[in-house]
């Protein structure tokens, strides 16, 4: 885009260097021109609804309530079959909204990464007022109505992170929302208050903290080790990492000193799946089998490389076996066991296997059992009238109104029998 502005400002400087003659007019159309392509870079921001989330692709967001814009970058291997992470990365000073640095160290896999704008003038200066994060905070939680109403995100599994003025911004924005975050990244920064006015201690107790700074760089290292000292001491659980030879200008080899990736991988996806796995098991314990299917499911394809996740993929497949095995004995008797009874075990299944793809295929046999059941009934009613017996099929057809108001053809009947009482006379 940048290459797009130059190459209409060197048009218009043409105009006025190698021919002077020519006239105002062309010079004002060329200048047209550039502020319609400028127009156009502004209106690429769009609404959320309109925005088309793609896997790998990276889109700039207009937030309908504050007005503000961020960028949504949606991970490689996203599918809405299962909850993905979240990585908030707050800009440095005099910025604008990226997320470049952690599509970088996550390899563009397995987070969802925002890049957010400041709300304020005194955030965007540095001013960092945590008197003032009330803008900053409502649009935090605008933003993340807004991605998780169109992406399948995992609530508790939401990173605040920033890099120099971002990560100052951090330990005030992030301190204030402790119970909405899974970590912090403070990134070439100290903390804003040092050791004034320290976080809620049942809440930065055992909260996980990534600190990272280059050795050289001279104010923010010794800020930055200063800080995650202040945290340890308050409980948190601080990882910090002193990057060699770094300066506050990150060299291209810099990302090989790091192990973030890592760090975010064992505090956002491994303790998904811990705890996932977990929460599987206590359901499949309790006899609530369909839940227990899809978190398993869910689970097996966070870190398919590894042991638990193996575990849960061969967890999802036993269920699977045992589920389809029921729902087919429940087919093959379906015909020869009363019709009540056979309901009845449906529904039992059903409410065994909730909250799973089993529970709609169990709804969908229910559905055609009872629409078998009123169409045969239907059908003796229609039987009836055809041998003018009307008061018989009055009667079979009230009682496929009164027992079968959920099936397929309950409109049509009833219309039907309206017209046939006053064909009769009947009331």
């Amino acid at each position: 885009m940048k290459t797009r502005f130059f190459s209409a400002a060197c048009q218009i400087k043409y105009i006025f260097c190698s021919n002077k003659s020519r006239l105002k007019e062309e010079v004002i159309c060329f200048s047209i021109l550039f502020l319609l392509l400028f127009c156009s870079v502004l209106s690429a921001d769009v609404p959320m609804s309109d925005a088309e989330l793609l896997p790998g692709k990276e889109v700039r967001i207009t937030a309908p309530k504050t007005g503000k814009t961020f960028l949504l970058y949606v991970p490689v291997d996203y599918t809405d079959k299962r909850p993905f992470p979240v990585i908030f990365y707050y800009h440095g000073y005099r910025g604008a909204a990226t997320t470049r640095m952690f599509r970088h160290i996550t390899k563009g896999e397995g987070f969802i990464i925002v890049g957010m704008n400041y709300a304020t003038d005194d955030y965007y200066k540095g001013h960092l007022p945590p008197t003032k994060t009330a803008p900053e905070k409502a649009f935090f939680h605008e933003v993340v109505a807004l991605v998780s109403a169109r992406l399948n995100i995992a609530m508790d599994y939401i990173f605040m992170g920033g890099y120099s003025q971002g990560g100052y911004s951090t330990t005030v924005l992030g301190e204030q929302l402790l119970d909405r975050l899974a970590g912090f990244l403070i990134l070439g920064a100290g903390r804003r208050n040092v050791d004034m006015e320290p976080p809620p201690a049942e809440l930065i107790r055992g909260h996980p903290v990534f600190y990272g700074a280059g050795e050289l760089d001279d104010p923010h290292y010794p800020r930055a080790k200063r800080a995650s000292g202040f945290y340890t001491e308050w409980g948190a659980d601080v990882t910090f990492e002193a990057w060699p030879d770094e300066t506050h200008s990150l060299s291209p080899k810099w990302s090989t000193k790091t192990k973030m990736r890592e760090w975010l991988i064992t505090y956002g996806p491994a303790k998904q799946v811990k705890s996932g796995f977990e929460k599987a098991q206590i359901a499949e314990k309790d006899r609530r089998l369909g839940e227990a299917f899809t978190l398993y499911a869910q689970i097996a394809e966070i870190l398919p490389d590894t042991e638990l996740c193996r575990t849960a993929k061969e967890s999802a497949t036993r269920l699977t076996t045992q589920a389809e095995t029921q729902l087919d004995q429940l087919k093959k008797v379906r015909d020869k066991k009363p019709y009540a009874e056979v309901v009845k075990a449906l529904e039992m299944f059903r409410n065994t296997y909730s909250k799973s793809v089993f529970a709609a295929r169990a709804t969908q046999l229910l559905s055609e059992l009872l629409n078998a059941k009123a169409d045969a009934l239907e059908k003796r009613a229609h039987a009836a009238e055809t041998q003018k017996n009307y008061a018989r099929a009055l009667q079979l057809y009230e009682l496929y109104l009164t027992y079968f108001p959920e099936a397929e053809r309950y409109p049509e009947v009833q219309k039907h029998v309206k017209n046939l009482k006053n064909k009769t006379g009947t009331k």
